[in-house]
């Protein structure tokens, strides 16, 4: 999978929610206001609101992971017993993680799109399958962090001796941790920057169907 273009979304978003602030196209769609289409693609805009936000959960539960994990290895580096067990259960629930991300993966590819009737508004929709698309992308790339054990192993060796005595082994991991915090920091940066975007499509949507 490629770098995703969240530079090109932008801009797709903006050329969205600029179109909807037209005088032109808002009076065309005041005109379209009982169609069933128009309303279809409001509730289509609030379906990939949620499924940001559905994403956002999923985030969320993986940093605060990260976090209890790099304390359990800060913990670790000063000998604290039973930190084979802890591991064990933070691997655990690593694997518990992964089968909510691909819950929420198969819950995004599930979503579709309606498509309207009235032509100035096919850019609205590229937008909102754009949306889509990327976070499916974005969920994808948080699986494939998450299927990846965060923690180095030789075989099954470390459940037989102190894996924390090897200096080496723990700073091996902290990085592989910091790595993964990184990568899902900036996922979560660009996501909530499409969900800001998306309530302000969703907010006009809701203002042309709203009589006055």
């Amino acid at each position: 999978m490629g770098p995703l273009d969240f530079n090109a979304l932008k801009k797709m978003q903006n050329s969205a929610n600029e179109l909807l602030h037209s005088a032109v196209v808002q009076e065309a769609l005041v005109q379209e206001r009982e169609e069933k289409w128009l309303k279809e693609l409001s509730d289509s805009c609030l379906g990939m609101l949620e499924v940001c936000g559905i994403s956002k959960d999923v985030l969320v539960l993986v940093k605060e992971h990260l976090e209890d994990l790099r304390f359990t290895l800060r913990r670790a580096s000063i000998g604290e017993k039973g930190m084979e067990d802890k591991m064990a259960a933070c691997d655990s629930y690593r694997k518990k993680l992964k089968k909510e991300t691909l819950k929420c993966l198969k819950w995004l590819k599930a979503k579709r799109i309606t498509t309207p009737s009235i032509m100035e508004l096919v850019l609205v929709v590229d937008v909102l399958r754009e949306v889509r698309l990327t976070s499916i992308s974005i969920v994808e790339s948080l699986l494939s962090l998450i299927s990846t054990p965060w923690l180095e192993s030789k075989s099954k060796s470390w459940r037989r001796r102190s894996l924390f005595s090897d200096a080496m082994l723990l700073q091996s991991a902290n990085k592989r941790l910091a790595g993964v915090q990184m990568a899902i920091q900036d996922l979560d940066l660009e996501l909530d920057c499409i969900f800001r975007r998306l309530i302000h499509t969703r907010v006009l949507l809701l203002n042309i169907l709203t009589p006055n």
